[in-house]
């Protein structure tokens, strides 16, 4: 039985007795005396040093311990807010654990869930009852969910994005650093607005997540896996009707929109939802971008919409495990190549087509002025709450350590300004990088490049595509060249791995796998190409005997099957301590099958008449680029590289069997 004590009014009387200077560690004593004239609360002994931030305070019964992510466990929370009064007391909530990667973090995520709806500090557009409380423990800056979050509410294209702040978190008396608390993705009239009818099919509303983790009520469409979010029917039949009919949606949807024709599309899907959500998701850079936490959904007798957007924390420079995340420049590949699980297939589609670039174009333009602002988010945020957010790092002892997938460059930075200040930076010249090329023809034209300004390619390396990891050492280092160095302070754990994950193979493909290798000791590696989840079946393996001078491996082999998610996986389990192993030059490659034909503007193998009018709208300018890789090529008929009144003359030639070579042949 719980025992209520007696209310008490206390108000607190903030306290700073060491300073904090904006370039330096915080190091600050705070402590709040009570004097009689504020907010009630339930304990006479209740004491929080509050710096800028609301502090939410939990107990949970008896202290229980939150280990589970499927089980709640009973509290109780209370709320100072920013004039240092209790808005909320000793009110019941449940709570549990919440996050994928994140849960093996030491800081913890969490999430609440109460009786009646709130509206927690006011920070949603209205009251809910699944409230988050995001750790954020794997971002030093502890600002890019909060940035990626207020910057979707200019996406005006999406109906919502979540509604957030930073606040302090006391669990069961303990200090536990700076959360985010966030409105959780659920069905509201407040959050996601659409109707849910529990027991009707077609008139009933479905929010969906495209996820790679398993889960209930999954389906598949082409190569990504969905979730479905929202309350099903508890009658088995009329659940099943329901997965049926938005598995059936969502696929009419995206083979619409694969097959480009704009008008089609737009009787299925809300275009500017699609384009707002690829926008913020192109800014970020996302390494997560198709892997999981994209979310759609579709309201009665309404179209797919895409949104809200969702977790950020691995993004905005801020992963090392793939080539070229870390920078500001280029375009996130797995938006443009559908060739790895973590590739988003929608945008890699949209942006296939020159009316969708053309709308990002607009669109981009109409927000520069919000966008110019994002990298102000971050700056006003964090100074206006520096003093909080330099305290979570005193519990959490990390600024210039490895967490998670933290690229060096982020690593290196000793204090908390210098990591807002490297994310706003970052962002500014993000935004600067995307401007200038989608008002550029090369966007127009359907050229996209990477951090090194050189072209993206479907027929692109899959291991420089892929996170490349390791696994069971005592730490390891990215190798410029696609490459990764790993290293054994106390002996290899039998489980030991250095992986390259996430590509896709497309049955009856050849490909070849090479790379150069060396190791500190003598070793023998055992590799795989191999599914990249159970039961881990090998579509080709090898051994290699490992020395301490670079060695190189090159195999070829031919896929069985399509599987839209592969690992190459090496593997270390002999390592010993003092062991360093490196893998360099890393290159997974599909040997290209297509013969170039000059005049085969289109790709099918023929020079025809289709060709020829394809030549005809380019030159009119009725289109600016070709949908095959080689079309432009194709078209330059005669070698001047340009596509002119000559070439046509040469195509119209050839159309009427008055020559049947070109003088690109000859």
């Amino acid at each position: 039985m719980k025992r209520k004590l007696p209310a008490i009014t206390v108000s607190l009387i903030v306290t700073v007795v060491a300073t904090c200077t904006l370039g330096g560690n915080c190091k600050e004593k705070v402590y709040a005396s009570e004097i009689g004239n504020a907010a009630e609360v339930a304990s006479s002994n209740v004491e929080f040093n509050q710096l800028e931030m609301p502090i939410i305070s939990i107990n949970t019964v008896s202290g229980s311990e939150i280990s589970s992510e499927e089980e709640y466990v009973g509290a109780q929370i209370s709320i100072i807010n920013d004039e240092g009064n209790y808005e909320m007391t000793d009110m019941n909530t449940s709570i549990k654990l919440r996050g994928s990667s994140s849960m093996y973090a030491e800081k913890k995520s969490y999430k609440m869930k109460f009786e009646e709806k709130q509206n927690l500090l006011n920070v949603g557009g209205g009251a809910g009852k699944p409230w988050l409380l995001i750790a954020n423990y794997s971002d030093h800056s502890l600002l890019r969910n909060f940035t990626a979050y207020h910057f979707a509410d200019k996406l005006t294209g999406m109906s919502y994005s979540p509604n957030c702040r930073s606040v302090e978190v006391y669990l069961n008396g303990e200090y536990q650093g700076v959360c985010l608390l966030c409105e959780d993705n659920n069905v509201n009239k407040n959050r996601v607005a659409i109707e849910e009818a529990q027991d009707e099919v077609e008139d009933n509303g479905y929010l969906v997540e495209m996820s790679r983790y398993a889960g209930e009520n999954v389906f598949a469409v082409d190569t990504a896996s969905y979730v479905i979010q929202s309350n099903l029917s508890e009658t088995a039949s009329i659940k099943e009707q329901q997965i049926t009919y938005i598995s059936k949606y969502i696929e009419e949807s995206y083979n619409a929109l694969k097959n480009g024709n704009k008008d089609d599309v737009k009787k299925l899907i809300d275009i500017d939802s699609l384009v707002d959500i690829y926008i913020g998701n192109e800014i970020v850079k996302n390494v997560d971008a198709g892997w999981d936490s994209f979310y759609m959904y579709k309201d009665v007798n309404g179209k797919l919409c895409f949104g809200p957007m969702w977790d950020f924390d691995l993004s905005m420079g801020n992963a090392n495990c793939v080539k070229g995340f870390d920078s500001w420049a280029g375009f996130n590949p797995y938006h443009v190549l559908n060739v790895n699980a973590n590739a988003n297939p929608w945008f890699c589609h949209a942006l296939s087509y020159e009316w969708f670039r053309e709308l990002v174009k607009e669109r981009w333009n109409e927000l520069q002025n919000d966008l110019n602002d994002i990298p102000n988010i971050v700056i006003n945020e964090a100074e206006s709450n520096y003093q909080s957010y330099c305290r979570n790092f005193e519990k959490w002892d990390i600024l210039g350590k490895q967490t998670n997938i933290s690229p060096a460059e982020i690593v290196a930075l000793p204090t908390y300004k210098d990591h807002y200040t490297y994310l706003s930076n970052w962002l500014s010249k993000r935004i600067n990088w995307l401007t200038e090329y989608y008002n550029s023809e090369d966007f127009t034209n359907g050229v996209f490049v990477k951090e090194d300004g050189k072209k993206l390619s479907s027929d692109s390396n899959l291991v420089e595509l892929s996170s490349v990891l390791a696994f069971g050492c005592s730490g390891y280092e990215m190798l410029p060249n696609t490459g990764i160095a790993v290293s054994f302070e106390e002996g290899g754990s039998a489980w030991a791995q250095a992986c390259a994950t996430g590509f896709m193979l497309e049955e009856g493909a050849e490909y070849v796998l090479s790379f150069d290798y060396k190791c500190s000791n003598e070793l023998t590696v055992p590799l795989a190409v191999q599914k990249n989840y159970k039961p881990w079946s090998p579509y080709y393996s090898e051994e290699i005997n490992m020395t301490n001078e670079f060695q190189h491996f090159e195999g070829t082999f031919k896929a069985t099957e399509n599987d839209s998610n592969c690992a190459l996986a090496l593997s270390l389990g002999g390592s010993t301590k003092g062991t360093v192993v490196t893998f360099d030059n890393m290159s997974l490659v599909k040997k290209s099958t297509s013969t170039f034909v000059y005049g085969d503007i289109n790709g099918n193998g023929s020079v025809d008449s289709i060709d020829f009018g394809l030549l005809r709208e380019y030159i009119l300018g009725m289109r600016k680029s070709f949908e095959y890789e080689y079309g432009a090529k194709a078209a330059d008929v005669y070698p001047d590289g340009k596509i002119n009144a000559l070439d046509f003359a040469y195509m119209r030639k050839h159309i009427l069997g008055i020559i049947s070579t070109f003088p690109a042949e000859e």
